[in-house]
């Protein structure tokens, strides 16, 4: 039996990499969020929580996944960022 490891080429790894300083850029927001509205800290850790979970559960050798969760990530920080200005 022939088993294959997959293996990430440079730009999966850079994709990653973008997935997880986007979900780090969104955490941030939100616990600026929080500090500016008032007693939603509790919402924003859970908050916090969720994103981190689901950065967790990608599967980082599937591009689609990485990239899909990296949309996600970023439309909610563009939200977040409107929201603010």
């Amino acid at each position: 039996m022939n088993t294959q490891i997959p293996r990430w080429r440079v730009n999966d790894t850079v994709a990653y990499d973008v997935m997880r300083e986007t979900a780090t850029a969104l955490q941030a927001r939100i616990l600026q969020s929080a500090r500016t509205v008032g007693p939603a800290v509790e919402k924003a850790h859970a908050e916090i929580a969720a994103v981190r979970e689901e950065v967790f559960a990608v599967d980082g050798y599937d591009r689609a996944a990485v990239d899909a969760q990296t949309k996600r990530l970023a439309a909610r920080l563009a939200e977040l960022t409107a929201d603010t200005t």
